[in-house]
């Protein structure tokens, strides 16, 4: 009887949810038809008043009265459309939030040699720190250019490639490998039009689990809250490092590996010795060039602690802050080099760097972040409870001439 009450109070849910997505779809729908209808109506009202028309200078008057009110009338129209078009993504704690609370009596109610407790998660969402945590607070430093370095304002590497999802054991796909010839002027008909050859050589992307636990005391279970909130910020943080690690670096596995950013990258062939130098050639120098200006440079990863070098540098006389105008930048707490989106992470070494085209990979998802919680015989010894979240995940590098590493 428990069972069946529960069903149906869970379909009523659903049904109540439903309803409120087609009464808001409405909603927008009608406000939408509402400027439109209004826009034609206006458009009408003038375009009437231009028969009573005596003068060029009344007809200038009236056309620009005109123009202006369709502007306004457009922009609240765009702005409705943007609106339906930008819906904002729940976040990743958002979800957690939302399976932990519909699993309370569960979770509170969970006793040693119970079953496994699984926390399914409705989507992914928004996994970037920014959205999961808008009220960090920073650290704040300022330096001439306002260096502001925030802790969780961190760009993580997953966020910033294109994305893609799986249901295999692994992925195939084409990987650019060179070619020969290239278009050319054909002038006289009577020769062959210019030939050129592309090489793709077949290459496998594993997926890899990447997996964490949280052990907590059971005291814990009786705070939701406070649960909630714990879980939240341990474990994101830390499968967003390990994911950072896996693109960069790959693993060792011979048998299936995925190989990471840094082994797919080409070395920097340029001539520069400063380090935000060659950087900026091997964005907009060794990239175009190798790869015959099909890739663009999106991308660029360094050691925090050059992050701060950077931004920080001074010249050897005056003692001045001289981070070249216009080529680097902070602002929001992010670094900027020459347009570059700027990734700190500890997962390079100091000293070194890579830039890349962020269109030339793909970061490729098996299985969204998933979270259950476990009591075996040896945590219930000390009272505590385990909380694992995993994912399957890989990595694709189409071309590795769009990757550059230097030291």
């Amino acid at each position: 009887m428990e069972n069946i009450e529960k069903e149906q109070a869970e379909l009523l849910e659903k049904q109540k949810q439903e309803a409120l997505k087609n009464v808001k779809k409405a909603a927008e729908d009608a406000a939408q038809n509402a400027v439109q209808e209004l826009i034609d109506k206006k458009m009408s009202e003038i375009v009437s008043k231009f028969d009573n028309v005596a003068t060029k200078e009344e007809a200038e008057t009236l056309k620009s009265d005109f123009y202006k009110q369709v502007q306004e009338l457009q922009a609240k129209l765009k702005e409705i459309n943007q609106t339906r078009g930008t819906i904002k993504q729940k976040t990743f704690n958002e979800y957690l939030a939302e399976a932990i609370k519909s699993n309370e009596d569960a979770i509170r109610g969970f006793r040693k040699g119970s079953p496994e407790l699984r926390l399914t998660l409705k989507a992914v969402g928004d996994m970037s720190i920014a959205a999961n945590f808008p009220a960090a607070t920073p650290f704040i430093q300022e330096v001439n250019t306002n260096l502001i370095y925030n802790p969780y304002n961190r760009v993580w590497l997953a966020d910033l490639l294109p994305q893609a999802t799986s249901t295999a054991n692994s992925i195939i796909y084409p990987k650019e490998n060179g070619g020969e010839g290239a278009a050319a002027l054909w002038t006289d008909p009577a020769t062959a039009k210019a030939q050129m050859d592309f090489d793709f050589a077949t290459k496998t992307a594993y997926f890899k689990w990447v997996a964490g636990i949280v052990v907590v005391a059971r005291e814990m279970l009786d705070d939701i809250t406070w649960l909630t909130s714990y879980l939240q910020q341990k474990m994101l943080i830390s499968l967003k490092t390990a994911e950072n690690g896996l693109i960069l670096n790959g693993d060792a596995d011979v048998s299936t590996p995925v190989d990471g950013l840094l082994k797919n990258a080409t070395v920097y062939d340029g001539t520069y010795t400063a380090l935000v130098d060659k950087i900026i050639d091997a964005a907009y120098g060794q990239i175009p060039e190798d790869t015959f200006g099909f890739y663009v440079p999106s991308t660029v990863v360094i050691n925090p602690r050059d992050n701060v070098a950077i931004g920080l540098n001074k010249a050897a006389g005056s003692g001045e802050y001289d981070v070249p105008a216009g080529t680097v930048n902070f602002a929001n707490g992010r670094l900027s080099i020459a347009g570059l989106d700027t990734v700190a992470s500890t997962d390079i070494v100091q000293s070194n760097f890579l830039v890349f085209d962020r269109n030339a990979t793909m970061f490729i998802r098996r299985m969204s972040p998933e979270i259950r919680m476990y009591e075996d015989s040896e945590l219930a010894k000390y009272n505590k409870v385990m909380f694992r979240i995993e994912e399957r995940v890989s990595l694709a590098v189409f071309n590795d001439k769009a990757l550059v590493k230097g030291a």
